[in-house]
């Protein structure tokens, strides 16, 4: 069953003769995931088509400006200014004189954490805030990080691990600023979470065993409740709705697969409960930029960092 972290107060104990004195630090019980980071120089006029994809993002403008059009509004980010897209939030992008942008998509499974990075929604957040500040701080350590001179299994492994030892320190400063801005989180009821709880169970139950088109009403109601309702509570908790942690789940589920090297596109389609290849390749496309196989050769499986390339270069640059 997906565990749902607790995270308790650090709390202190002393013996009965006042020697013996225990500190407890809060657990942590999380996965976060950095994909697709990159720093990119645009020239005049630049854009980028309408997409949306199950990560959160954040858009640091260093140079010039960016337009960024959402359903029914359009933010303008300025030099400085950083951009929050929510997953699933479909955008575009564009440039009107040359700009320099650096981008960061990740993803996260701290329920508290994604309940306030979803509260928020896609935001603009002024650079010249104290919040703008301290996180554009923050991501410009995440980007300066040298990687190392000679790249082998041991040092890209900690280079990963200080690269997210970054991205924590990114979402810290992120947290406190929603916290200060908008307050804190209320509290979840028994109902949600455990209703929550059990159709996630049920979805990465269904994927992993190859079912492609998990029928979310159908799961909903096998828990007794109206899908409405159902997806009411699953959104409360997990920040979006049950179909878009389908989608979530398929996606990890597949790169996990194409890990196996032994294992060709075709049997990782059938694996995933696809009867077409080239409709498995198109869905994997659309959710990460890349097809199977340019993923796979992107895999640090002898030491090379996996990087994900955005869908409109070809090559990388000489």
């Amino acid at each position: 069953m997906p565990m749902i972290p607790v995270h308790a107060p650090c709390t202190s104990f002393r013996s009965a003769d006042g020697a013996d004195v225990l500190m407890v630090q809060p657990n942590l019980s999380a996965t976060f995931s950095l994909t697709g980071t990159h720093l990119r120089i645009v020239p005049p006029k630049w854009s980028f088509p309408r997409h949306d994809h199950p990560y959160f993002e954040l858009i640091l403008q260093e140079q010039g400006e960016q337009h960024t059009r959402l359903t029914g509004h359009t933010l303008v980010q300025h030099e400085g200014d950083i951009l929050l897209v929510c997953p699933f939030d479909a955008h575009s992008s564009s440039a009107p004189l040359a700009a320099t942008f650096y981008c960061v998509h990740f993803d996260v499974d701290e329920l508290a954490l994604r309940r306030l990075l979803c509260r928020a929604g896609t935001r603009l957040i002024d650079g010249s805030t104290e919040t703008g500040r301290r996180v554009r701080e923050s991501l410009l350590a995440l980007r300066t990080m040298a990687g190392p001179e000679t790249a082998t299994p041991e040092t890209m492994l900690v280079y990963r691990l200080r690269s997210g030892a970054a991205l924590f320190e990114v979402l810290a400063r992120l947290a406190e600023g929603f916290l200060q801005e908008d307050g804190v989180l209320p509290a979840l009821s028994q109902a949600a979470l455990q209703t929550a709880s059990r159709l996630a169970e049920v979805i990465e139950r269904e994927i992993e065993q190859g079912e492609s088109n998990v029928c979310i009403e159908s799961a909903i109601r096998r828990l007794g409740y109206h899908p409405d309702y159902g997806n009411m509570l699953f959104r409360q908790v997990y920040g979006m709705s049950a179909r878009q942690y389908r989608s979530l789940i398929k996606l990890k589920r597949a790169k996990t697969l194409l890990l196996d090297g032994e294992m060709s596109v075709q049997r990782v389609a059938e694996r995933m409960g696809y009867s077409d290849t080239a409709h498995f390749s198109r869905q994997f496309k659309r959710w990460t930029g890349m097809s199977p196989v340019a993923y796979r050769s992107n895999t640090g499986i002898s030491g090379r960092a996996e990087a994900s390339i955005p869908g409109d270069f070809a090559m990388p640059c000489a």
